[in-house]
């Protein structure tokens, strides 16, 4: 008995903690179909770009010049130094020749920024060291601020002696606080930040959920804010998960400078990952750095991918030895296989042409997933249509009520009014009035056309399925100005599942005989098995 239950404690333990990495794994998988992906978020990216890029060629005066270089720096931020650095001086110089002092300091800052982000320090440095506080223009404190807090956190987390640094960059930081919208990204930011200053970690963990809070998803903002948000993980899947999620943001906003993805990779390799580790960092970490035109993330990214390429290496080397020691396995295998080769190639063959009907049908399904909203929106007008069609037979269901309340009505109404001559003994107007009245045919002519025309709105493609059901030749067309022909009201009724043929017989005004016939001689007509005829029309739709 107590081994039992350790047995199952055992399997209770392994099923939990493989549970815990499921959601983990979910991402990395939604990470790697981005990373396939790649280049068509980018394609989207300098799609955007592309109009932007319309609007400089045409006739601009240097304002509007400047409005839009400034745009285009914003979006190649963090996709190409030189592309961000080549707007920013063309802006500089229209500002020196605008004369414009708030232009010229704006873009100083934008471009010192972009400096100190690529790692490039003391260009950062050389932009913002003619500027003191009183000079600024008004209203760029807070680009300010910001560069030179940004700035100075950099040069404090890769300097060996930081204490100024740091001493800066708190400066910097309590100076831009004031100039914060309370529940915005940048305050929540800043404020866990000095959070963490105060070594307050779950406090910092807090602002930095809150930040994310505040995000678009798979926005700049969001990679940020889900990768300040890893920081703050104990459990190590949950850090890999919160990298995962940040570095599909960097991909889906065509991001190419990035950490995400180059810390998750280095996690990975810590882990044992090895194959999916060295891809992040040699098939996109490293050419994305590489591309962006910065020094800061290939010297991170070098740190640790030699001792990654030779895990890798060793890995290969592995594999290879298995590979040959399979390979002379193989090679006395085939002496005694030697008469299933021909079985073999032709499984190779089904084998390869079953690939193809997968790599179509993958192709297929992504087709469909670029349409679903569209399908979706057909659904949801199919839905519409089908809540119509439900008011309109409660419609027809209460006409048929009020006729049938009508004709009690009538039939009372008849009745005392035959009392009252009874009563009078005038037996002769009785008789005469009788007499006087319609033919019944009339009134079965009336319902029977009634009858069609409900029937027909509620189900309009009745007589054209009905027909579908019979042999070539043997459809069954009304005649004249009648909708449905005696043998179709029949069977309208059998749909309705009325399928006694004296109530038929009752309802339809026929003789019992003649609704047999009726049914007997349709069926005789069916093109497929006789028996099933009637189950068939009581289908349609």
């Amino acid at each position: 008995m107590t081994r039992k239950l350790v047995t199952w404690a055992l399997m209770l333990g392994l099923s939990t903690i493989l549970a815990a990495k499921e959601p983990t794994q979910r991402l990395l998988r939604e990470l790697d179909a981005a990373l396939e992906n790649a280049s068509t978020y980018e394609g989207y990216f300098l799609q955007r770009t592309d109009v932007l890029r319309q609007m400089l060629a045409g006739k601009n005066t240097p304002e509007q010049e400047y409005e839009i270089r400034k745009k285009l720096a914003s979006e190649f931020a963090s996709y190409s130094m030189d592309s961000t650095v080549v707007h920013l001086e063309r802006n500089r110089q229209i500002a020196r020749d605008l004369q414009d002092a708030y232009r010229l300091a704006e873009t100083e800052f934008a471009l010192a920024r972009e400096y100190a982000m690529a790692g490039y320090h003391s260009d950062a440095l050389d932009l913002l060291a003619p500027y003191r506080l009183e000079e600024i223009p008004a209203g760029l404190e807070y680009p300010y601020f910001e560069v030179s807090n940004y700035l100075y956190g950099e040069l404090a987390a890769y300097s060996s002696n930081n204490a100024q640094y740091w001493q800066k960059r708190d400066m910097y930081r309590i100076s831009m606080l004031p100039y914060l919208e309370e529940g915005t990204y940048e305050w929540f930011d800043q404020h866990r930040v000095q959070a963490e200053v105060d070594r307050d970690r779950e406090k910092a963990r807090e602002y930095a959920l809150k930040a994310l809070e505040v995000t678009e998803p798979n926005s700049r903002q969001y990679a940020r804010a889900a990768f300040f948000v890893s920081t703050y993980q104990e459990d190590p899947d949950e850090e890999i998960a919160w990298l995962a999620r940040s570095a599909i943001a960097d991909v889906m906003c065509a991001n190419k400078d990035y950490a995400s993805l180059n810390d998750l990779a280095e996690r990975l390799y810590q882990r044992g990952d090895i194959v999916r580790a060295f891809r992040y960092a040699a098939d996109h970490g490293m050419p994305d750095a590489l591309f962006f035109g910065g020094k800061l993330r290939p010297w991170q990214i070098a740190q640790f991918f030699p001792s990654l390429e030779q895990a890798y290496a060793a890995r290969n080397a592995r594999s290879k030895r298995v590979m040959w020691a399979l390979i002379a396995i193989a090679g006395l295998l085939l002496l005694a296989l030697g008469l299933a080769q021909f079985h073999l190639a032709r499984r190779q063959r089904a084998l390869e042409r079953t690939r193809e009907e997968l790599e179509a049908e993958k192709a297929r399904v992504e087709r469909r997933n670029q349409t679903l909203q569209d399908v979706n929106e057909q659904l949801q007008s199919l839905n519409g249509e089908l809540q119509e069609s439900n008011k309109v037979r409660q419609e027809y269901i209460a006409l048929f009520l009020q006729n049938l309340s009508e004709n009690i009505s009538t039939t009372r109404q008849y009745k005392n009014h035959v009392l009252k001559y009874i009563r009078r003994g005038n037996d002769k107007y009785l008789i005469e009035e009788i007499e006087a009245l319609p033919p019944i045919e009339e009134d079965i002519r009336e319902f029977n056309e009634m009858f069609d025309k409900t029937f027909v709105n509620l189900y309009p493609d009745f007589v054209e399925e009905f027909n579908a059901l019979l042999a070539d030749g043997e459809a069954i067309l009304p005649k004249g100005d009648d909708i449905l022909t005696p043998e179709l009201r029949v069977f309208a009724l059998i749909k309705l599942g009325i399928t006694e043929s004296s109530r038929i017989a009752s309802l339809l005004h026929y003789s019992a005989n003649t609704v047999y016939n009726y049914r007997a001689k349709i069926k005789n007509k069916a093109r497929g098995d006789r028996e099933l005829f009637e189950d068939a029309v009581r289908a349609i739709e």
